[in-house]
């Protein structure tokens, strides 16, 4: 009895080290769809967060993300007098970076699971090609064998602005330290832009 006393206080420090070491931070990668609210534009968003837990269930968030959205903007085809086939349907695009930091709470945290509400202010840069006024001159009209185009901008091309994001997250684990998850988000920024997206995530328990 008095073997199985001294063995239990032996590993008693180890039991309470491995509690000791238990994950308190995460790394994580996401890359998921998103829609821009400025023209309505799909594409992607993706980004790698840092977090670190503070406060039982509480984390604070850092973050570096993107976005980048794409659509084809009023089509316009017609033929040449050789009878070659052109294309002039102008592309628009949208990209952005951005850098998130705030606050997440796991309302369920169990070993192998999470769930949870993240509040993240940001501040974002942007470039887009979208023109504010895009009109078609045919032939007709012009006296020229193909159309023409005029494109006006009133609205810069780049902007800066700061907003926040709404995230909902859910996660489980896959392995010692690895896990999977969904995140289903919602921005807004000064810029008037509005981004919803939906991404998978992969992370790591740090």
């Amino acid at each position: 009895m008095k073997k199985i006393v001294i063995f239990i206080l032996l590993l008693a420090p180890l039991f309470i080290l491995y509690g000791q070491n238990e994950p308190k931070s995460y790394l994580e990668f996401s890359f998921g769809l998103s829609r821009h609210g400025t023209g309505d534009i799909t594409g992607y968003h993706f980004g790698t967060n840092y977090g670190k837990e503070f406060s039982n269930k509480f984390y604070w968030q850092l973050g570096f993300e993107g976005t980048l959205n794409d659509s084809p903007y009023t089509p316009l085809f017609y033929e040449l007098s050789d009878g070659e086939r052109v294309d002039a349907t102008l592309h628009t695009v949208t990209a952005g970076f951005q850098l998130v930091t705030g606050i997440r709470y796991n309302f369920i945290k169990t070993t192998n699971q999470r769930f949870g509400l993240s509040i993240l202010p940001l501040f974002r840069y942007q470039a887009t090609s979208l023109m504010d006024l895009d009109s078609v001159l045919y032939p007709a009209g012009t006296d020229l064998p193909y159309p023409v185009r005029s494109s006006i901008r009133f609205s810069p091309a780049r902007t800066f602005a700061v907003g926040a994001s709404l995230r909902l997250n859910y996660n489980f684990q896959i392995g010692d330290t690895f896990y999977l998850g969904l995140l289903g988000a919602v921005q807004f920024d000064s810029n008037g832009d509005t981004i919803p997206h939906f991404d998978l995530v992969l992370g790591k328990r740090l």
